[in-house]
């Protein structure tokens, strides 16, 4: 399922990966019937040290590129402007979008901005407006509930602010782009099962599920997707789904409460490495996680199995320590990178097909010390970094092993985001 390279200039290899070739257009195939655009690329997070606080890790994560204030929210009029208004501004995942972002403006000579939304509809509808009257080139949006956002989509549209729909598609943007959520749900749960069965010599046990915001189409697919394939297993009992507004804060309370609750407890899945990663430090205090990276874990009734989503740095090294078993990875600068490329090609007036689906990567224990040096490189480097291609062709430039994921019902709708 992973998108095919439509560079139009068919650029060769460089001898360096890290080295991002001068002057081409860098974009993502379009999982799409339409025409397609060129290369668009995705998004990988910082590196971080083990958590041993949540407060520690945000402030070790927070990016350079920042929240616009008052005094720099008029548009550059010398150079085409795209703006991001971002879910918020205190996850480090949305922090290295924004950093990612900024590296693609820099490559394409654009001006770019990101927006705090707060976690609130209201304002995200707000600053999405106002960038409509600033008469910004275009706007990118992480919307925290897309169908809260009709009015300033419309108002939007009205003032000849064309939108990029982040995560969730919408018809009244003039493109949405996203990963195939339904894929990654159900491929984190085919290998979540495989777990249970190595451990357990069937598919069985009891999980719990970390989510992200209600109302995003996150929890649809990627959330529910996992649930929906879980849940086919008779063996299996899904016994919590709880949101977390993508706040580490909450998973840990979350993790609290599940451990006297359901001591019996088999696995978690997370819908993010921010959340997942802080959570495995409360069980870590009870001495309950398995390490898988030892054959231990397999006898160990007691422990239990984390799995997630979107590897960011925190989540790479707790695969890399054993305690995370495994993540997709979406790669946030790369992610950042990628989107705002959208933007600009929508404010230069260049064709764009309406919808862009991306591929995640699986990381396990197999791939994850050659993933870790890709995604370092990434993140030390954003403004340098070589983003052409999908995450399967930039690792593959690394060499980095394939980690294949297969088994499970059929995944219903392999393009929703």
């Amino acid at each position: 399922m992973s998108p095919r390279v439509l560079d139009k200039n068919k650029q060769k290899e460089e001898q360096n990966p890290n080295e991002r070739p001068k002057g081409i257009s860098v974009r993502s195939e379009p999982t799409s019937n339409r025409q397609p655009l060129r290369q668009f690329a995705r998004r990988a997070p910082r590196r971080c040290a083990a958590v041993a606080a949540t407060l520690a890790v945000t402030a070790a994560l927070l990016g350079t590129t920042g929240i616009a204030n008052a005094a720099s929210r008029t548009p550059d009029a010398t150079r085409l402007s795209v703006d991001w208004v971002q879910l918020g501004d205190n996850n480090p995942f949305w922090t290295a979008e924004n950093d990612g972002a900024a590296a693609a403006a820099k490559h394409f000579g654009f001006s770019f901005k990101a927006i705090s939304g707060n976690l609130s509809e209201s304002l995200q509808s707000t600053e999405l407006e106002q960038l409509a009257n600033e008469h910004v080139n275009a706007a990118l949006i992480t919307a925290a509930d897309p169908a809260a956002m009709t009015t300033a989509f419309s108002y939007a549209k009205s003032h000849g602010l064309p939108v990029v729909s982040l995560y969730s598609a919408d018809s009244m943007a003039a493109m949405s782009s996203g990963f195939a959520e339904e894929v990654v749900g159900h491929t984190m749960a085919v290998y979540s099962a495989n777990l249970l069965k190595e451990r357990y010599g069937s598919v069985k046990g009891t999980v719990a599920v970390l989510g992200l915001e209600l109302g995003q189409t996150l929890e649809t697919y990627r959330i529910g997707g996992f649930v929906k394939t879980m849940e086919s297993y008779p063996g299996v009992k899904v016994v919590s789904v709880q949101p977390t507004n993508s706040q580490a804060s909450t998973a840990q309370s979350l993790m609290q409460d599940w451990l006297t609750k359901y001591p019996n407890l088999s696995l978690v899945y997370g819908g993010s490495d921010t959340v997942t990663v802080p959570a495995i430090t409360i069980a870590q205090r009870s001495n309950r996680v398995c390490n898988v990276t030892t054959e231990s874990w397999k006898s160990n009734s007691n422990c239990i199995i984390f799995t997630s989503v979107d590897g960011d740095p925190i989540g790479i090294t707790a695969i890399a320590a054993g305690t995370l078993a495994g993540t997709d990875l979406y790669a946030p600068y790369w992610a950042g990178y990628q989107f705002a490329e959208m933007g600009y090609s929508l404010a230069a007036h260049k064709y764009a097909p309406h919808t862009i689906v991306l591929q995640a990567l699986p990381v396990t224990k197999t791939n994850v010390a050659c993933i870790n040096k890709m995604q370092t490189a990434m993140a030390d480097n954003t403004m340098t970094f070589n983003f052409n291609g999908t995450l399967a062709q930039i690792a593959q430039r690394y060499g980095c092993p394939t980690v294949t994921i297969a088994g499970g019902p059929a995944v219903p709708n392999p393009l929703a985001f």
